[in-house]
């Protein structure tokens, strides 16, 4: 059960439409964690003059406690609870960073569902986290990095055959989740493996799709080639991640059905980091090669009018997401695609409504901005104010805020 969030007052503040890219002056009221109708009553009230205030930011593929390649081997031997702690710290530092809302897609034991429990009832303040658990994939399928293993956790759901996978998607529907992850293809992890290389039988891919759609839960896939992203998207796919090498039939299948493409272009774009962070030879050869063919099947979504959701994939969630909307600016979407998807194309891909503008009745997940995002990228980067489920949560302005 949620704990019911107060009511506070945001005026005189300047609202950025990210579907028209203008800006117009508008009074809100936050009220029992969705923006209300203001009807006078006394409540804790911020001067937003001269400010822009926006729907929050989305980090739509997350891994919160990950340590992505891990080359001294840390997390292999470490317990749930130092992963759930690295998690929360992370998840810290993303709201602070504008982010206020994480899709997480493969953590350990669920302890993404556990941390969106906690925030959404107000026992711990941070984003609003939807999140599968742990996905699913095939034996030698992508997340597989033998001979190394984790000893304190369980990670990814390791299931071959249709009956398989059938009862994976129950058992993390039996577990909370609100999405389902599978990996369909392989991607830069493993030497073993290549970026468009189907790991799914028809028959495992479609017990996948027949349970969750009759149970009503959306479905992200890993999944890096043209023919597998057709496959699934025909089935009823919700979201296709990173599409490495997408062509115009599975942009033009995407948008015809409504599948999403959350393309990760950092992954692959941003050529700094990975050789800052020295990724294994195979990973970032790997990363380069694909780049072209990752520039271009984002050019073949856009043209073909799939809609798009932003993920960096990458730790720390809030420094990497800005750094992606960089990156989907240097692989060609214009400012306000890229600020239409890290704010409400995330809020629509999750369920939480595709309004633009500060309507009554939407989840009131919020930032003020001493800057235009239109102007510059670099004014989202230190927020006066955030606002999750309706509670203040960080930036300078959230003592005031939280009355």
């Amino acid at each position: 059960m949620s704990a019911p969030a107060g009511a506070l007052r945001i005026r005189g503040a300047s609202w950025l439409d990210v579907a028209t890219g203008e800006s117009a002056p508008c009074d809100l009221l936050v009220d029992d964690g969705v923006i209300g109708r203001d009807d006078g009553r006394e409540a804790p009230t911020v001067d937003a003059a001269g400010m822009t205030a926006m729907y929050g930011l989305w980090d739509c593929h997350s891994h919160p406690g990950g340590l992505m390649y891990d080359n001294a081997g840390v997390g292999f031997f470490e317990g749930v609870p130092d992963r759930t702690i690295r998690a929360g710290e992370n998840f810290a530092g993303a709201v602070a960073a504008g982010v206020t809302g994480v899709r997480c897609l493969d953590e350990a034991d669920e302890l993404d569902l556990a941390w969106g429990r906690a925030y959404a009832a107000g026992m711990s303040l941070g984003p609003r986290v939807t999140g599968a658990g742990r996905a699913v994939r095939t034996t030698a399928g992508h997340g597989t990095c033998f001979p190394r293993h984790y000893t304190g956790m369980n990670m990814e759901l390791i299931c071959d055959g249709p009956d398989a996978m059938a009862w994976a998607v129950r058992r993390q529907l039996e577990r909370g989740a609100q999405w389902i992850k599978v990996m369909l293809t392989g991607g830069l992890y493993s030497p073993h493996e290549t970026c468009d290389g189907g790991q799914f039988t028809t028959a495992e891919l479609d017990a996948v799709m027949d349970v969750a759609n009759l149970r009503g839960i959306p479905v992200a896939a890993h999944c890096g080639g043209a023919e597998v992203a057709v496959a699934f998207s025909e089935r009823g796919g919700r979201s296709v991640e990173h599409g490495y090498m997408l062509n115009e039939e599975a942009a033009v299948t995407m948008a015809r059905n409504g599948t999403w493409l959350v393309p990760t272009v950092g992954v692959t774009h941003d050529q700094e980091y990975i050789e800052a962070e020295q990724w294994p030879k195979h990973a970032a050869e790997r990363s380069r090669e694909v780049l072209p063919s990752h520039a271009e099947a984002l050019k073949l979504c856009i043209a073909a009018g799939v809609r798009i959701a932003t993920g960096a994939d990458l730790n720390p969630i809030g420094v990497r997401l800005h750094r992606e909307l960089e990156m989907l600016e240097r692989a060609g979407m214009d400012r306000r695609s890229v600020l239409h998807a890290a704010s409400v194309g995330g809020r629509e891909l999750n369920g939480f409504g595709g309004a633009s503008a500060a309507v009554p009745g939407a989840a009131a997940d919020l930032i003020l901005l001493a800057g235009n995002p239109m102007e510059s990228l670099a004014a989202l980067r230190q927020p006066l104010l955030v606002i999750t489920h309706g509670r203040p949560v960080a930036g300078e302005l959230a003592g005031i805020a939280g009355g």
